[in-house]
């Protein structure tokens, strides 16, 4: 069932569901009328223990419970809780404890069960083994671990389907291997995922607990039931008034369970209802994949039939992340999601990297879930939304394409590329309709061929600052995805023709500058746009908010010294540094913020050092060393924060407090193109579009200057608060970030 509120196409079912009209009616119905509490042996009460008692008996007839206990619950975490408490402490009185004693779950599991497994097991002082069971690559449990492990097992967990990827387990198969295996372990199947969507039939199988959740399944949250199979150990999670038969104390939620029982009448019906059939489902997902397969014509299906159930499409794009791909369909009103949570660095899907799937596929994963409710229409409106997106996607160059080239206003200029701290830059002339990379990486490198490539353009050169440590230049990737695109000259290790140190590229010249010390091979490049210098690309010479290391193979601390020397005296105190890594999201630098930042450089420019300087490499040596990763310098993270942060229903009377107030877009260019902001704004304020890729590019060019107050938005809010630290550093002192972004303006 997708939302049509404020027009949005909602696919994120298997993340939560509206709530369905007869379970919302029969909810305010029961909220209004039959608000009797059910332990009250009044008439009042009786009838809403009716309603209750009715609503376990659908429960049991919809998994095919005849025994056993249904429980009902706040949710599936609760049910998973109740769940494991029981089983280990049933195996703690059997004496299964100590490291020998193992507690399984599947290697794809929704978070709730291991960490459940973990916590209880340490408040329990079980001090058994908690272990994953690992799956093939269609998500499937590994059979010959479970046969090998199950022996020393207390307690399994399974899941029917998988929330992120859709993949079901063969319930029948696994209770062949489990009971073989070991008789006695407790197994618990959580179901969260699979009612409406496959066949349950619980009564027949050997599964201990199963929890359910109505929020997955058009109920509101806050309501689920947990079943108990007859005779499998039970201690009751929640004590109190002995509600639940004793099972679960606390007054029941009669809202909710009134809506899981219009929910389950639904579900009940053979015909007429607002469940689709199972062919119905699978016609859908067909409908949905052709029209992704219209934007993303390389898309790949991280999990298919005959594994999974109908209503979840886990798919990757090719040199997209998810991120890139959640806010092209959030922009347009579309919500999908990634398979994992946002982070500083690209996040990746745990699911898809116990699956054992490539590294791309687990960092481009989108979810699209729909719900078995969904309808006929409601299918065909997605798919509408989604296909236009196929033209935004080739006017931005986001794919390698051979459609005519297009014009479009921010490829022009510096763009600053970012892959978690890697940066890499894009310099384009359309006037003379040619482009140069300055550090690219391999994550990058499609991305950029498709941007020159989808531009006409002619690939000048790709000019490296120096040899990476921690990454390969994607230059030769670059040239050979651009083929007759590129010019071929002779070229040494960084990429520069030889005995040539000064490069033009339309109105922009490069010139080399050998900035020794972090490498041997060092340089830094020189940025001159009407023969005024702009920028510099200063490879790791000098970082936003620290130095480059010297402590490697090659590094010298004296060189580098006398390297930023070189450097300050060839460039001024406002020119924007732009360095290879950025670790702390500050995006560029200057000579006078380095200055403040770090006093030990402060002092080695100004003549004073006193050797602060050598102590200050020295001891980021020390820090360095000690770390597992790989870090080219060393950077405190800022706390600053923008001037002010702008709530929605502060806007319009802020905007009208501000008249001179520029609003700026922060978005990247297909976001724009996929929802302009103006349709968010409470009033016709013009806009001016700065994706962050292109804020060095506004500074070098004056588009934005400290004097006037501006407002940044995004999507989020997240985007827009790093473009006011980051304006904040160079001296903006009026630049506001609108908290929430177009989100909460919809």
């Amino acid at each position: 069932m997708t939302s049509q509120l404020h027009h949005e196409i909602y696919l994120d079912n298997n993340a939560t569901t509206p709530v369905l009209p007869a379970a919302a009616a029969a909810a305010m119905h029961t909220m209004q009328r039959g608000f009797g509490n059910p332990s009250s042996s009044h008439a009042t009460g009786i009838k809403a223990k009716a309603e209750l008692e009715a609503t376990r008996t659908l429960a049991r007839q919809l998994i095919g419970a005849c025994t056993g206990d249904i429980v009902f619950t706040s949710g599936a975490t609760e049910g998973i809780q109740t769940s494991i408490v029981s089983a280990l402490l049933a195996a703690r009185e059997r004496g299964l404890v100590g490291p020998a004693t193992l507690l399984l779950y599947g290697s794809t599991e929704h978070k709730a069960v291991p960490e459940s497994l973990k916590h209880w097991n340490k408040v329990l002082n079980l001090n058994a083994t908690v272990m994953a069971i690992p799956v093939d690559n269609n998500g499937i449990l590994d059979s010959a671990f479970m046969t090998k492990m199950l022996p020393q097992a207390a307690m399994i967990c399974t899941m029917a389907a998988n929330n992120e990827t859709g993949v079901k387990q063969d319930l029948a198969k696994l209770e062949q291997l489990i009971r073989s295996a070991n008789p006695q372990v407790y197994w618990m199947v959580d179901c969260v995922q699979a009612l409406g969507k496959m066949a349950l039939n619980i009564a027949t199988t050997s599964i201990d607990y199963a929890p359910f959740s109505g929020h997955k399944l058009y109920a509101p949250k806050g309501i689920g039931f947990l079943y108990v199979r007859k005779n499998a150990p039970y201690k009751a999670f929640i004590a109190g008034g002995g509600q639940e038969s004793g099972l679960r104390s606390g007054t029941e939620n009669l809202p909710g369970i009134a809506a899981l029982h219009a929910i389950f009448s639904e579900l009940a019906k053979t015909q007429g209802s607002a469940f689709q059939a199972e062919e119905v489902l699978w016609q859908y997902r067909n409908d949905l994949i052709t029209a992704l397969k219209t934007v993303f014509p390389a898309m790949v299906l991280n999990s298919d039939i005959p594994y999974v159930v109908p209503t979840t499409i886990n798919f990757s794009v090719p040199g997209f992340y998810s991120k890139d791909i959640m806010d092209l369909f959030d922009a347009a009103g579309i919500r999908v999601s990634s398979g994992s949570a946002c982070s500083s660095k690209v996040p990746t899907s745990f699911v898809l990297d116990a699956m054992g799937l490539e590294p791309w596929r687990s960092q481009g994963a989108i979810r699209l879930s729909f719900g078995p409710a969904m309808t006929q229409q409601e299918c065909q409106q997605a798919c509408a939304a989604i296909k236009p997106l196929a033209d935004i996607v080739n006017k931005h160059c986001l794919v390698l394409t051979d459609a005519t080239p297009t014009l479009e206003i921010h490829a022009s200029g510096l763009l600053q590329l970012k892959h978690e701290a890697l940066c890499s830059y894009v310099l384009i002339c359309q006037d003379s309709r040619v482009a140069m990379v300055i550090d690219p990486v391999l994550p990058l490198a499609s991305r950029i061929a498709s941007i020159i490539q989808g531009q006409g353009l002619k690939l000048k050169a790709v000019l490296d600052t120096h040899l990476h440590r921690d990454h390969l230049s994607a230059r030769q990737e670059i040239i050979a995805l651009l083929g007759d695109c590129t010019e071929k000259e002779p070229c040494d290790a960084l990429g520069w023709p030889l005995q040539v140190d000064t490069l033009s590229c339309g109105r922009y010249s490069l010139t080399k500058l050998a900035t020794p010390g972090h490498t041997p091979e060092a340089v830094s490049i020189l940025l001159q746009q009407a023969k005024q210098l702009c920028a510099v690309f200063a490879g790791d010479l000098i970082l936003p908010g620290g130095v480059g290391r010297t402590d490697l193979a090659g590094g010298d601390m004296a060189a580098l010294a006398q390297s930023i020397r070189l450097l300050a005296a060839t460039i001024n105190e406002d020119t924007l540094i732009l360095s290879s890594h950025d670790y702390a999201q500050r995006f560029f630098t200057t000579l006078a913020l380095a200055q403040q930042e770090l006093p030990a450089l402060h002092a080695l420019l100004q003549n004073i050092d006193n050797g602060q300087w050598q102590q200050q490499l020295q001891q980021q040596a020390i820090e360095l060393q000690k770390l597992s990763q790989h870090l080219c310098g060393l950077v405190e993270v800022s706390l600053s924060d923008a001037t002010d942060v702008i709530a929605v229903e502060q806007l319009t009377g802020f905007m009208q407090q501000w008249p001179d107030l520029q609003v700026v877009d922060v978005r990247e260019p297909h976001e724009q193109s996929a929802g302009a902001l103006t349709q968010y704004l409470p009033q016709r304020y013009p806009v001016l579009e700065i994706p962050l890729s292109k804020l060095a590019d506004a500074l070098i060019n004056n588009v934005i200057t400290p004097a006037q107050p501006f407002l940044l938005v995004c999507r989020s809010g997240n985007r827009s608060l790093v473009a006011c630290k980051v304006l904040g550093r160079l001296g903006f002192k009026q630049v506001f970030n609108l908290k929430g972004g177009t989100a909460l303006l919809r």
